[in-house]
């Protein structure tokens, strides 16, 4: 009883290392499925979660941040951010539409001619590895995979313009 009343005393003497405590452990979680889960998502046609970085150089500038890619059905959410604390933009397109890469980069005053790529074959290319139609509009493609994976870890996009690094971290089916 006596360590009690000495912990409530010593408690409501220190609120703010009251409040840390608390929020410490409030605001924990546990991360579900964060492990690469690269062999589950064979094909385009499953529903799937992509989450990974990439690195945009042009020869104006050079643009860093994260993505998530979210396909379900024929509906394809990208989500492009420069990092957690800023906001996100959010393109929702259908898998038969094109992906213009001026959206990776964040300042809209450079204007650049960059190439469309079809939604297909960009998620061909996120899960599958390859993508043929890429190397018919004149970009050059390059995969890097683990050793442990058939799915791509590292791709290299590049044109006579650009250059796109794109770093997969995690696949699931969702």
């Amino acid at each position: 009883m006596e360590s009690m009343s000495s912990l409530r005393i010593f408690f409501s003497t220190c609120p703010i290392l009251l409040s840390v405590l608390f929020l410490s452990f409030g605001c924990s979680s546990i991360p579900t499925e964060s492990k690469r889960i690269s062999d589950e998502v064979k094909s385009i046609q499953e529903n799937f979660k992509i989450e990974g970085k990439f690195k945009l150089s042009n020869t104006d500038s050079k643009e860093t941040g994260y993505f998530v890619v979210e396909k379900y059905i024929n509906t394809v959410s990208l989500t492009i951010g420069k990092n957690y604390l800023l906001p996100e933009k959010v393109i929702v397109l259908d898998i038969r539409e094109n992906l213009n890469l001026n959206e990776f980069i964040e300042d809209k005053n450079l204007v650049n001619n960059l190439p469309q790529i079809d939604i297909e074959s960009f998620l061909q290319l996120l899960v599958e590895g390859n993508s043929k139609n890429l190397g018919n509009k004149g970009i050059d493609v390059k995969i890097e995979k683990e050793s442990f994976s058939s799915a791509a870890s590292k791709i290299y996009l590049g044109h006579s313009d650009f250059e796109l690094l794109i770093i997969i971290k995690n696949i699931w089916k969702s």
